[in-house]
This record gives structure tokens, sequence and C-alpha cells, in this order.
């Protein structure tokens, strides 16, 4: 199994030679070649009036497994077509090679793997379009690869398995805030464990392009990706996290540097405190107050979705939090009874505080 197409296969005195050809640009250490007795077998994935070919090689052993699992790579593939452009090598193959490490390594068009699990396959599948296709120009910028590769396999659950989605962010955020700091910018680049590490590359990575995706909103976000991804330059070659950042702002017309130093370089999260009062009329006066849990950051600016209910209406109102204590003046048409911070997981934050008082005092000065 090797990059590309397959171009002969031919047998000598008993030795058979396998010769594979790869005309896109790759990065060093996505060069790859396995030899076993491997079983071959194939998907086909529609791609607009033509199809791109899955080739498998599995173990005997794992026949029925590698059948199963590599199924859904149609509708995954399908999807990430759909969000980032048609999968960049598809004049060629993809395809998976089984190995014995217990993951999985985007080797291009021919991703290893140690199983058939729908999430790596995901994942390995992504770093096509994210680490391939466009790879990070240092190990400081490692999130563009793995914070991306890991996002679009919890987008995966979001668009194709939706039960899963909630899960997948409270898992990751859960894994983030389990300790106060950590930067997403690798400090330390000959650490291959910091590098490489679970909870700051991969789950924060993935976490942090969700709250870019709510900050930005769904359409500026996909297209400031796809952007970026066929940028000149930067198609099949190399970026960092400064050319994510300028795609991303051409696309929403946002200014990210704010967001970019709270989040890329510097560490931890918030926390918040939520006071809020409704009067008879359906008034609600809100309080909102925000701790950090490393001083590396003094706030956190960010929209904060609030959702009221009371069991039979909601409604989701979006606090712009710019300063501590900021206090909001809202009107609703129903009496709520149940307030609940960020409910869709778009931000990475924990312990949320929410308190129903009397009254709320003006803590900032009006028009902040």
């Amino acid at each position: 199994a090797g990059n590309g197409l397959l171009m002969s296969e031919t047998t000598l005195n008993g030795q058979k030679t396998a010769h594979w050809k790869h005309r896109y640009p790759i990065t060093t250490y996505l060069i790859c070649m396995a030899v076993t007795d491997y079983v071959t077998f194939e998907n086909l994935v529609p791609a607009g009036d033509d199809t791109i070919r899955v080739l498998n090689y599995v173990y005997p052993e794992s026949v029925l497994d590698a059948t199963w699992g590599t199924s859904f790579i149609l509708s995954q593939m399908q999807l990430f077509n759909d969000l980032f452009g048609v999968y960049p090598f598809k004049d060629e193959k993809y395809g998976h090679a089984q190995f014995n490490w217990g993951g999985g390594m985007e080797h291009q068009t021919m991703t290893f793997v140690g199983n058939f699990g729908y999430e790596l396959l995901a994942h390995e599948l992504a770093h096509h379009w994210f680490g391939d296709k466009v790879t990070c120009g240092s190990w400081e910028d490692i999130w563009l690869n793995e914070g991306f590769a890991t996002y679009l396999s919890g987008l995966c659950y979001e668009f194709l398995a939706p039960q899963y989605w909630q899960n997948f962010k409270r898992q990751r955020i859960d894994n983030i805030t389990s300790q106060p700091g950590g930067a997403l910018r690798v400090d330390d680049t000959t650490d291959v464990s910091r590098i490489f590490s679970g909870r700051l590359t991969y789950a924060k990575g993935a976490m942090v392009l969700n709250s870019l995706r709510w900050v930005c909103g769904d359409s500026a976000f996909f297209a400031g990706v796809r952007n970026y991804l066929n940028a000149p330059g930067i198609a099949f070659g190399y970026a960092r996290t400064d050319d994510l950042r300028f795609y991303l702002e051409q696309a929403s017309g946002k200014n990210l540097a704010g967001f970019f130093e709270d989040w890329v370089t510097g560490e931890g999260y918030p926390s918040y405190q939520l006071n809020w009062a409704q009067d008879t009329f359906g008034h609600l006066n809100i309080a909102l107050h925000q701790q950090q849990s490393h001083p590396s950051v003094s706030f956190f600016e960010l929209p904060v979705p609030v959702r009221f209910s009371n069991g039979q209406q909601d409604t989701t109102l979006v606090l712009q939090h710019l300063v501590d204590g900021q206090t909001f003046d809202f009107d609703l048409d129903f009496a709520a009874t149940e307030v609940a911070i960020d409910p869709e997981l778009w931000l990475i934050s924990k312990d949320n505080n929410v308190q129903q008082v009397s009254g709320i005092k003006e803590e900032v000065l009006p028009g902040v």
C-alpha cells in the first residue's frame, strides 16, 4: 500500500513488485509504504458527476470490521466535500492501510489506521484538507492540523449523527477545563508530548474553532476556511495561525485580534456568574460577571448566549460581554422560570452559575 495511484503489479520469480505514483505536492512526514498479506476492497464516493475511489488494505481477520467501518467514509467525505471543497486528491484516490498502532496517521491518500472506528476514520480523512493539502508551517501551530481534524470529526456527528454532537463538545470542554492554564500555541517545540497534547492541541484546538464559528457566524466561518484552504501560497503548502485569522477576518468583517490573543497565545477560560430579574411586565434585567482561570487573560470578550425558558416557551439572547458586571435589558413575552448559559456549548467555560434576584443594580456606566 502506498501514496497515489497503483500503476502496476508485476510478478517475477515469485516476487511481486508494486509501482505507485503520486503527483501532488507532499510534505516529508506524509510519505508511506506498507507491505503484508493484505486483503483489498474499495468504496466509491459520489462526487458530482464523478466518483472518488477509496482503496482499503486490511488484515484478513479484520475484513468484517473494516467493511463496516469504512462504509461510513462515503457520507463523511461527501460532508467534507460540501463544507470545504472537493477532496483535494480526487484525481488519484483515498485509502486506508491497517497497521498495529492504536490510532492513525494521515499519510497522503493512504491513511494508516489501527482500527476502523467512526471518529478515527473521520479525523484522518479530515487531515487531507487540514494537514495534507495545507500543512502547519511550524510545530507551534500544530493545532491547525489536529484541531481542525478533531473538529471535523465532531462535524460528522453534528450533520450526520446529531445525537452524539452535544456529548462530543461536552467531553472536550471538560478535558480543556480540567486544568486552569495551557496555551493553544506550542511554546516548546522540542517537547513531543506538548506538541501532541490531547487536551490542548486536539481538544482545545477543536473547541476554539467551534467558538470562532460562533463569533464569525456559520456562513463567514465556512467561507473563510475555504478561502484559507485555497489561497495561493497556502494550498498544497504551509500555513501559520495568522493566515487563518486573516481569511476569517476577510470573510466575517470582524477584527479577531483579541480573540486570537486570548485563545491561541493566552491561557485558561472564563467562568460566568449571571444574575437576573424579571418584572410582571416581562422586562428582564441581567448582570453578567466573569472570572478568568489564568492571569494571562484579563477578560474574554465574547458574545454569550443565554437561554430563557418556562417549560413551554424559550428564547436565546446573545449578550455582547465586554466588561465584568455588564448589565443588559430585554423584554420577554413570557415569564421565565429557567435560565441556562451557553446551552449549545459554543464557548469554553466552566463553573457557570445563574441566580435569580429581586433587582439588578447598575454596575457599569450607561452606554458601555
